[in-house]
C-alpha cells in the first residue's frame, strides 16, 4: 500500500492540475509556506496560479500505515522551469474514502 502512494504522491507534484486536483480529500487542508492554511479550494486555486513542477527527489521516506490512513514524511528538492530548487521538509496524510486513496493533509515546511 504505501509503495502505492509514494506514487501517487510523486504524481501530487508532477501532475497537472486536474490529476492533482482529483487527489484531494474534500475535507483536505494543506500548510504551504508564505500561502498559509489553505482548504481544498484554496489548494486548487493555489494550483492553477502556479507552473506545475518539473522535478521531483523524494530522501527520508518515513511511512506511517494503518489500513484506512496513511501518513508519508519526507524531504523534497522540487524544481520548476527556470527556478532555484525548493527544499522542504514534507507530510502527506492520506485517506482511503470508498476504496480510493485521497490527500487529506500536506504540509511543507521551507528549508
Amino acid at each position: 500500500m504505501a509503495d502505492e502512494l509514494w506514487r501517487e504522491e510523486r504524481e501530487f507534484w508532477l501532475s497537472g492540475v486536474a490529476e492533482a486536483a482529483r487527489k484531494l480529500d474534500g475535507a483536505c487542508l494543506m500548510v504551504l509556506g508564505p500561502a498559509g492554511v489553505l482548504d481544498r479550494a484554496g489548494v486548487v486555486s493555489a494550483l492553477q496560479s502556479a507552473p506545475r513542477w518539473q522535478e521531483l527527489t523524494v530522501s527520508d521516506r518515513s511511512t506511517i500505515e494503518s489500513d484506512e490512513v496513511v501518513v508519508l514524511a519526507y524531504r523534497a528538492v522540487a524544481r520548476r522551469p527556470a527556478a532555484d530548487a525548493y527544499r522542504a521538509l514534507c507530510t502527506t496524510t492520506w485517506i482511503r474514502r470508498h476504496g480510493d486513496w485521497r490527500i487529506l493533509q500536506h504540509q511543507r515546511t521551507t528549508l
